[in-house]
């Protein structure tokens, strides 16, 4: 899958998480387009990054604890990136997404 179809999604699964409108894994999934089996593993990985999302039976969808979300950007410096790691060198590993703040930088390349 390319970078721009998984953000694209990971855009709308932030927006149906914020909106309280999930639904259950199957009904989250379909909106979606993809499997549950998808569904959970992007869940996942979104947690081990610190995405604070738990399931409320009582409302009946994926819901962020404490008002968090996700927030992708670009900067021209790349004063943003710390640690000095490639964040594209684990994106099949992380999928980089469900922290409070993703820092996406990019340099601004000039011919």
């Amino acid at each position: 899958m390319s970078l721009l179809k998984y953000i694209d999604r990971l855009k709308r699964m932030d927006d149906l998480i914020k909106r309280k409108s999930t639904g259950c894994a199957e009904q989250f999934a379909s909106k979606l387009g993809v499997s549950e089996s998808q569904l959970f593993q992007d869940l996942k990985e979104m947690k081990e990054l610190g995405a604070p999302i738990e399931y409320c039976h009582s409302r009946r969808s994926y819901i962020y604890e404490n008002g968090a979300g996700l927030k992708l950007y670009f900067s021209k410096n790349m004063q943003n990136i710390k640690g000095g790691q490639n964040i594209f060198n684990n994106y099949r590993q992380s999928s980089m997404a469900g922290v409070e703040q993703f820092n996406l930088a990019s340099q601004n390349f000039e011919s």
